[in-house]
Order: C-alpha cells, then sequence, then structure tokens
C-alpha cells in the first residue's frame, strides 16, 4: 500500500475543513505528482490492453486467479464458497473465468450477514464505506482498499480523455445541493482540484449568470457531474440566452444514467459536444466506457474485473439483443472481495466477452439501478434530488424503507416502513432533514405504508413522480 496513493484518496474524502487547508498546498504540487506513479501505470496498461487482445487476456487471468487466490486465504466467508464449489485444496492457479460460474450470485443481503468474515485483509487496511440509500433502502455498508483513488482515477481518465479532457485541465463541478464557500454559497473553487464547484440548489437564472460570470472568468471547458443537474443548467442558459464564453469540449456525467432527451437537451444549447461517459459502482466490482461516437453501447474493461450478464434464472445471456442483470467481480480493490456480486443493474447484450476482443463484454440499454429524479417546487421549478438523500446512515436509524411520491407541486410525501424498532421520532429526523434542504421549496408529509411498490428486479424508485415532468 503506497502513502502517497492513500493520501490522494484521504484529500478527496477528508471534510470540508480539511481540504481547505491543505488546498493552497497542494495546488502547488506539478500535476505528475500529484496523480503520481501508480495512476502511470495504470494508464499505461489499460492503453496497452486496449490495442492487444492477448495481452489483456493475459492481464484478465491473472487478476482473477490473485483475487480468489487472496479471498480463500484471508476470508473465511469465501472460503466456505469456494470450498463448496471446488471442494478442498482450492488451487486458484487452475481457474480458468468459466470456472466462476460455479459459485453463487451474491447480493447485499449475503454480504451484510457476512459482515467482517467477507474481509480477506485486516480491518485497519481498508475504509468503511457504503452505498448512499438512493434505492430507497438504507446505505449498504462494505470495504474498499485505502490506496484505490489512484487505480480508480486512471480508469476514469482512460474514459474522459475520450472527449479532449486531461489530468491539467479544469472542470465545472455540479455535485453539491448548496454549498458553504464564496460565491456567496454558489460556488467554490478548488484549485487542488482544478474544480469549480457550482451549487445544484435552487439554480435559479440569477445563480446561473453568476455562474457563467464565474466559468468565463476562469475559461473552463468541461462540465462535470450529475446529468439531471447539467439539464437544469442548460434549461436555464437557454432561458438567459447565453452560454459560456470559453465554450464547452466535453462532458463528463457521473452517478446518474444520461437519457436521450438530456444529450438532446445539452446539445442543442451547448452545440456538438462530445461526452465522456462510463459506467461505474461504489463497489468496484465492473467499469464501462461508452464507445467512442456510439451513444448508448459500453464495452466492460478486463483489467477491471470480469462482467457478466445473467438471465432470471442465473444463466448467462448469450444471444444479442437479449436483456439480463450486470453480475460484476472486482479486481480494482479486492480488500472485501466482491465475487459475482449482483449490481441490480440491467443491460442487453451486443457482444459477448471472448479471448478474441480481449474479455470486452459490449451491451446497450443500460438500466442502472440509482435512477434521477426531479422534485416540482411550489412555484413550478425542478429540484434535483441526489443530494437529497442523507449521507449519515445515522439518519436512517428506524427506517427499513422509504420512498418519496408526488403528485402535486410543492408536496412531497415521506412513504415510509419502519424496522422492528424504530418510532415516528425516526421519520420526523429525516423529515426535518429533507426540510432543512430544500429550504422552504417542498413541504413533507409522512405516510406509513405496508410496502414499496417494486420494480423489475425488486428496485423501488427513490421517487414515485406522478407529475408531468415535461410540463415544468
Amino acid at each position: 500500500m503506497k502513502p502517497l496513493d492513500v493520501m490522494r484518496g484521504f484529500y478527496v474524502r477528508s471534510p470540508r475543513f480539511v481540504r481547505d487547508a491543505v488546498r493552497p498546498l497542494i495546488s502547488l504540487v506539478p500535476t505528475g505528482v500529484k496523480f503520481g506513479r501508480t495512476y502511470a501505470d495504470w494508464r499505461a496498461r489499460i492503453a496497452k490492453a486496449e490495442s492487444d487482445p492477448q495481452y489483456a487476456n493475459e492481464q484478465h487471468l491473472a487478476s482473477l486467479r490473485a483475487l480468489l487466490a487472496k479471498a480463500y486465504q484471508g476470508s473465511p466467508f469465501y472460503r466456505t464458497l469456494i470450498d463448496d464449489a471446488f471442494g478442498t485444496g482450492f488451487d486458484a492457479s487452475a481457474l480458468m473465468p468459466e470456472d466462476l460460474r460455479r459459485l453463487p450470485v451474491l447480493g447485499k443481503k449475503q454480504l451484510r450477514e457476512a459482515g467482517e468474515a467477507a474481509l480477506a485483509v485486516p480491518r485497519w487496511q481498508l475504509d468503511r464505506t457504503e452505498t448512499s440509500g438512493s434505492n430507497a433502502e438504507p446505505p449498504f455498508g462494505f470495504f474498499l482498499d485505502k490506496d484505490r483513488s489512484a487505480r480508480e482515477m486512471a480508469f476514469v481518465y482512460d474514459a474522459w480523455s475520450r472527449v479532449g479532457f486531461s489530468e491539467r485541465e479544469a472542470r465545472i463541478s455540479l455535485r453539491g445541493f448548496h454549498l458553504k464557500g464564496g460565491g456567496p454559497g454558489l460556488y467554490d473553487w478548488d484549485p487542488a482540484l482544478r474544480e469549480l464547484k457550482l451549487a445544484v440548489f435552487p439554480m435559479t437564472a440569477e445563480n446561473v449568470q453568476a455562474y457563467l460570470d464565474e466559468i468565463d472568468r476562469k475559461g473552463i471547458q468541461f462540465l462535470y457531474g450529475y446529468p439531471s443537474a447539467m439539464e437544469l443548467l442548460c434549461r436555464r442558459m437557454r432561458q438567459l440566452g447565453r452560454v459560456p464564453r470559453p465554450g464547452i469540449k466535453g462532458i463528463l456525467p457521473i452517478s446518474e444514467p444520461l437519457y436521450d432527451h438530456q444529450r438532446a437537451l445539452i446539445r442543442s444549447v451547448l452545440g456538438d459536444v462530445k461526452f465522456g461517459v462510463f459506467y461505474g459502482l461504489s463497489e468496484k466490482v465492473a467499469f464501462a466506457a461508452e464507445v467512442q461516437d456510439e451513444d448508448g453501447l459500453y464495452e466492460f474493461n478486463p483489467l477491471y474485473g470480469v462482467a457478466e450478464l445473467l438471465d432470471e434464472n442465473g444463466n448467462p445471456v448469450i444471444e444479442p439483443g437479449r436483456e439480463g442483470r450486470i453480475v460484476g467481480t472486482g479486481f480494482l480493490s479486492t480488500g472485501m472481495p466482491f465475487i459475482r456480486y449482483d449490481t441490480g443493474d440491467f443491460g442487453t447484450l451486443v457482444e459477448l466477452a471472448t479471448p478474441e476482443n480481449g474479455r470486452r463484454l459490449r451491451i446497450r440499454a443500460l438500466a442502472p439501478r440509482r435512477k434521477p429524479g426531479f422534485l416540482i417546487s411550489f412555484d413550478g421549478q425542478r429540484i434535483v434530488t441526489t443530494d437529497l438523500t442523507p449521507e449519515d446512515p445515522k439518519l436512517f436509524n428506524g427506517i427499513a424503507e422509504y420512498q418519496f411520491y408526488q403528485d402535486t407541486p410543492g408536496e412531497v410525501v415521506i412513504r415510509h416502513i419502519l424496522d422492528r424498532e424504530g418510532s415516528i421520532a425516526d421519520v420526523e429526523r429525516l423529515r426535518a432533514y429533507v426540510s432543512a434542504k430544500s429550504r422552504g421549496c417542498l413541504a413533507f408529509t409522512l405516510e406509513e405504508v405496508p410496502q414499496i411498490a417494486s420494480g423489475r428486479g425488486g428496485k423501488r424508485a427513490f421517487i414515485d413522480q406522478r407529475l408531468d415532468i415535461t410540463r415544468y
């Protein structure tokens, strides 16, 4: 574990007061040093695998064998599963990719129950994190390698490089629901990350005028963040009849699926910009980048992990045009192995992963578990809800499931199911949090329900939106 790789990840994930204190120093560090040797080595490996299917195959197999060996040696949970599938005395050096199918597909439930028995290294070597809970379930806690950041950045920047973005470029960031920095509270320049952070809420026309002034001053040409927030920004630009003076060269969407109508709107406002789209998960089990000049066609990277597409019976989808659920086995972070992990996402097969194509699975119609959503305020404005969900897991204590329901502008019902030890006070705490976040633009009421309506694959919509969004 390299100290610099750990420190880079620590900066990104640290509290604001820590980042503010060290920003001036980090901004003086040369770009090559900030990203580090590990990052450079992985960029080189990714590039070689792209052009050499044999190399990609070799690296893919070696990583799979190393992962299974580590899981077998270090994790009591995985050792039992592997012994049940392969017999005692497991030899990872003889494993082939197709042998992976002998192991069961795992979900959050099994990993929650396994607890720290699923870890392959001592707990102190790992960071605990969790999913955001935006699929109307409480966050799922899991562990990642402390030094993963440089490896992860290599894959992300490889995808972004296809639209001209590099480590030396600045970017406009649309992620935060509300900021506490300058502007006042509207935008914040992070010199260490070369990132101009813009508040997603409320994003009035006046706010966007201030954003555009700051973008013009800094000459930034890449837009990064939630597609739903980018959509709102472009709607405001159209309303103002104004776009960034430097022009936007590339769009770098994250965290939400990017819909065709959003691409069309963004291009209608900003011109024929290129999109650096990738698919990834918090659990680091699979990574796919959109194929250049092929909107909606995703190709999984074989150095990041194994991506499988399974039908409803758990069998491989082998016929192009058929849909399946995505199951991933991750190589990026291995301290808590994720082996045959059900992502909850779906895709339609275009091309199978084979030795001839370097183990690159291709799919279309990617339907991620995390759905973007809007709530409509009293005055008919769209409110981005990605960051409305609390990140502190303590706010979910006592709540088994919840969902936002809306059929009237400004009025939102929090449908909820309490767990065995929950009380109305737990839901009142959540209501107080989201009410404060929305700053009077929304009114929240509570409704206890026996169940939350499920969609395909048992997933729950974060927002049950009954209003016609196209009218707002």
